[in-house]
């Protein structure tokens, strides 16, 4: 029965990793054969059920001066119906590491301003940008890239799993007290799959956006995140508003290693 479950735990895997794999760094076939190699307890990928029957699908891969991880949700017919990806990395490279900043910045936009959100809010006491020297902080940081829920699957609680799922595979390897940042951009969103998705290029359109907007501020409020609205550039309304709006958070935990309590 365990056997035949992680197989087909590994079709999800294998899937996901078909469907991202202009993005890998490396083939499927090595990332599976890397994936698979390691026992369950210290592998960098898992698969999960929730009450509804949607199949969460999450798993990591190394970058330059982080960590790349992709959470995708499938439902019954294993279709996609909803995604995520973050960088996670230490605090200390968070704060310290010319890579990891120089990594977000060619990335986009985006990530570049969540890094940068994150620090001032967070660490307003360190200098900015990171000068590569090394600063020895606590905790972890996560920095989401970006998250969709196919609008006919929403009110569900599917965004609110995969931040749980999201947060306890960035902390996976940290035992006792912990500490998570999180960075989220509030850009509108857009759909790059499913029914939801068009063919046409997006344009900002600020009716069209900022009610969009404005519901997530309200779900990541909740969620325990704080909002920051960067100062304006321009008061053109039709500019592009989707840099400006972030939330951060700040968690603390306690990680319990249940084999080893028991063992002990």
């Amino acid at each position: 029965m365990i056997v035949a479950m992680r197989y087909r735990e590994s079709v999800y895997l294998e899937k996901s990793l078909k469907l991202l794999e202009r993005w890998l760094p490396e083939s499927v076939q090595t990332m599976m054969e890397k994936y698979l190699s390691k026992p369950r307890e210290e592998a960098d990928w898992n698969v999960e059920e929730d009450a509804h029957g949607f199949v969460y699908c999450v798993f990591s891969w190394p970058e330059t001066a982080s960590e790349r991880i992709v959470l995708l949700v499938y439902d019954d017919g294993m279709r996609i119906i909803a995604d995520c990806s973050a960088v996670h990395c230490s605090v200390s490279d968070l704060l310290s590491s010319t890579a990891l900043f120089d990594e977000l910045c060619d990335e986009s936009d985006w990530m570049y301003l969540s890094h940068y959100t994150l620090c001032a809010v967070m660490f307003p006491e360190v200098p900015y940008p990171p000068s590569g020297e090394k600063i020895n902080a606590k905790g972890e940081a996560l920095l989401y890239s970006n998250a969709y829920v196919t609008k006919v699957f929403r009110r569900q609680g599917i965004f609110t799993v995969m931040d749980e799922i999201m947060r306890e595979f960035a902390l996976r390897s940290v035992s006792g007290s912990a500490v998570l940042y999180t960075s989220f951009s509030l850009d509108p969103d857009i759909a790059v799959y499913g029914p939801d998705a068009v063919s046409t290029p997006y344009h900002y359109s600020f009716e069209k956006d900022e009610p969009d907007r404005m519901r997530n501020k309200t779900i990541l409020e909740k969620r325990g995140f704080e909002v920051i609205r960067l100062q304006e550039t321009e008061e053109d309304p039709d500019a592009d508003g989707t840099k400006l709006w972030f939330a951060v958070r700040r968690e603390n935990d306690v990680i319990i290693d249940l084999e080893k309590d028991i063992a002990a």
